[in-house]
């Protein structure tokens, strides 16, 4: 294995709208579109998620990832050292090894896409883009 990117699923890559058992939202179609062009890229996606502290809902996400062209994608709920980026809507980047709030880090972002071969986001239509971030 190696390098991967961890994708968010409540709230980055489904819609959420509070509590909602074991539903899983609909698609949020530019984030769907940009882990699919990750995935053509040959870049290893992993759904990273608090669900998958409780067996009981990887059915459920499992259906959910099939059911929108991602079958196949590992579920997880933890980081190793392989992980180079985790695309999330609660995170807050940090400066490295300064513990300070990273206010302009959309470059970080971009630079970590870059070292995986990627100019930029990838889009749907196969393109780079950087209005994504």
């Amino acid at each position: 294995m190696g390098k991967w990117i961890g994708v968010d699923l409540d709230g980055t890559l489904a819609e959420y709208h509070g509590s909602m058992g074991q539903a899983i939202g609909r698609p949020i179609l530019p984030m769907l579109e940009m882990v699919k062009a990750l995935l053509r890229s040959g870049i290893e996606v992993r759904i990273f998620t608090a669900r998958a502290s409780d067996s009981r809902q990887l059915p459920a996400i499992q259906q959910w990832l099939a059911s929108h062209g991602l079958a196949g994608c590992a579920v997880t709920n933890m980081k190793d050292f392989n992980c180079h980026l985790i695309i999330d809507d609660r995170a807050a980047r940090a400066v490295w090894n300064r513990g300070e709030h990273c206010p302009g880090c959309r470059g970080e972002a971009l630079r970590r896409m870059e070292q995986l071969g990627l100019k930029g986001w990838p889009t749907s239509r196969g393109q780079s883009s950087v209005d994504l971030l």
